[in-house]
């Protein structure tokens, strides 16, 4: 079997394909929202508050308090994500994953039955994606 420059190069791809790998250092990777390490804007903006009353079979009427947010998706990396919001109510310390709202959008409604009048309510929000969430970032409204 001859060697030649072709067998040469082949032999050495796999060397030359490792170089600079050291020069990413994860640790300053810090631009990404859906990272609980990013460093940069806020992510959620509160668009305030307000009661609705809706209808539920076999109760009735039901006024409920709605909590509006959305989320500055200018700031993801890509476009056409797929992701939601983890809310944790500061309140009542419940945790609920909310989906866009109108689906596709950046808008999301978070309901609480009990209504809070004249006091904060403070929501911690965190993006979610595949399973994992990123940093927390709290709002407040007062009704």
């Amino acid at each position: 079997m001859k060697f030649n420059a072709l067998h040469l190069l082949l032999a050495l791809l796999p060397l030359l394909c490792g170089c600079y790998k050291d020069d990413v250092d994860p640790a300053k990777l810090t631009n990404n929202p859906f990272d609980p390490g990013y460093v940069g804007e806020n992510v959620f903006v509160s668009d305030g508050t307000y009661t609705e009353t809706v209808f539920i079979p076999g109760v009735g009427n039901v006024v409920r308090q709605v909590i509006a947010f959305h989320v500055r998706s200018e700031l993801f990396l890509t476009s056409g994500v797929t992701y939601a919001v983890q809310v944790h109510d500061q309140q009542n310390g419940q945790t609920v994953l909310l989906n866009p709202d109108p689906v596709g959008g950046n808008a999301f409604k978070y309901y609480k039955q009990n209504l809070v009048q004249g006091f904060p309510v403070c929501l911690e929000l965190r993006l979610s994606n595949n399973l994992s969430v990123a940093r927390a970032e709290t709002i407040c409204v007062t009704l």
